[in-house]
């Protein structure tokens, strides 16, 4: 990377940032195609729905991931604050959405699998930490972004793949608050 007085070339990640905001945003087009096929299974149950709004806040992640890599010339220490607030409040969303899962927890076997193969936790982590790195000068911080993105990309798949393609039966609507 070329360094002008503190400032990250993000043109250098330019690239980057389109290919995986773009494919967020076409990835989120999917979850929600994916979630109106299956609506009455997933209407029928909080823990599912709130297993669908964490796999839209990992897409959400991803795109203002690359929306603040698009940022041209900023200094360094604020886009590593921007990826540290980032992480923190997208990192809060998905615990309260995993508590009200866990709280209302549906005996579907699609929801434990959603709940064992999320990456919740990983790619908040990689961006907070990549932020932490960035702002305190270190840019290969940045580079902790990818498997950051990597992560909430494919989790954020098998999910969606998960939601379409699931035969669960419905539960009693009991289960709606």
């Amino acid at each position: 990377m070329i360094r002008d007085e503190g400032m990250v070339e993000m043109e250098t990640w330019e690239e980057f940032a389109v290919v995986t905001g773009g494919a967020a945003a076409a990835l989120t087009g999917l979850l929600f195609v994916a979630v109106s096929i299956r609506l009455d299974v997933i209407a029928a149950s909080t823990d599912l729905r709130s297993r669908a709004a964490q796999t839209l806040t990992l897409f959400l992640s991803v795109t203002l991931v690359a929306v603040l890599f698009a940022i041209p010339g900023q200094p360094e220490w604020l886009f590593g604050v921007e990826l540290i607030a980032l992480a923190i409040v997208c990192g809060v969303l998905l615990f309260l959405l995993d508590r009200r899962a866990r709280r209302n927890a549906s005996q579907q076997a699609l929801a434990r699998v959603l709940d064992a193969i999320s990456p919740n936790v990983l790619t908040m982590a990689l961006i907070g930490l990549g932020g932490l790195l960035t702002a305190i000068g270190l840019e290969w911080g940045l580079y902790l972004q990818v498997p950051a993105v990597i992560a909430a990309l494919v989790g954020g798949v098998v999910s969606a793949w998960l939601f379409m393609m699931s035969t669960g039966e419905t539960l009693p609507s009991t289960d709606r608050p």
